[in-house]
């Protein structure tokens, strides 16, 4: 630095020519960024997502994170994707090491963006697949939590992530065993999942979890509304690989649904 300081005060560089070449390199510098995210979002958005690509995915994202770009952005990426990549190990051990580390880049995300609704969400869902990967005793423990996190981000930002927090409330209260063993509550359940439908018509999770509530509610014919609608819809709640898999079980729901 003293050998630039020097030759521009030498008359080497005059100070307008300086700050051109800094803003130029600036420039490069945030390309590159975008680039890298972009990669990043490219492969979690993949038809054909693999473990993989989300872990290639991860890697970009870290590495924007500790080159200080976005942070707010960059780590809400981060713990949407340890999500992603918790759900599709098998490994329960790795599951959950994936899970508590989106769980970090949450908070980290709700110390750097309080008011957002990303935070809240994202950690309820790492919650959520930690209590999975660690069986029903962390799950009884954790679900305060996960319910208390949900509602704050419903509080938010009801349409973020596709009505998300509508969507896992709506799951939580269909699969939780009742009262007075657990949460669950099969009209709560349908609130939730019908408020989704309504904010994000366009995600076939929301139409096909509505669709098995109601038909365990015994309301067949607009459960199997739902599951036409779910072999309609576009998008997965999480990644596109997931869409065939609602397809494939509202086909089979609606197959079981035959003379109901």
């Amino acid at each position: 630095m003293k050998v630039i300081l020097n030759f521009m005060k030498n008359g080497g560089f005059s100070i307008f020519l300086w700050c051109s070449i800094l803003v130029f390199l600036t420039g490069i510098s945030l390309a590159a960024e975008t680039d890298k995210l972009a990669q990043a979002d490219a492969a979690l958005q993949s038809p054909t997502l693999d473990q993989t690509q989300a872990r290639t995915a991860l890697e970009l994202y870290e590495s924007l994170l500790s080159a200080g770009g976005d942070e707010a952005r960059v780590l809400e990426r981060l713990t949407r994707v340890c999500f992603i990549l918790g759900d599709m190990t098998e490994d329960p051990d790795q599951r959950r090491e994936y899970y508590e580390k989106g769980r970090t880049y949450a908070d980290q995300l709700l110390a750097a963006q309080p008011q957002g609704a990303a935070g809240h969400y994202w950690l309820a869902m790492n919650l959520c697949g930690e209590a999975d990967a660690c069986g029903a005793l962390v799950g009884r423990k954790l679900l305060p939590r996960i319910l208390e996190e949900l509602h704050q981000a419903l509080d938010l930002d009801q349409v973020y992530d596709r009505a998300g927090a509508h969507r896992v409330l709506g799951r939580i209260y269909f699969e939780a065993p009742g009262w007075p063993l657990s949460v669950g509550n099969m009209e709560k359940s349908l609130e939730h999942l019908t408020k989704a439908v309504q904010l994000a018509p366009e995600v076939s999770t929301n139409h096909l979890y509505l669709a098995e509530t109601l038909i365990r509610l015994g309301k067949y014919d607009q459960a199997r509304q739902e599951l036409e609608a779910t072999l309609q819809a576009p998008r997965h709640a999480i990644q596109p690989g997931g869409l065939a898999e609602d397809r494939r079980r509202a086909r089979q729901l609606l197959k079981e649904l035959e003379g109901k």
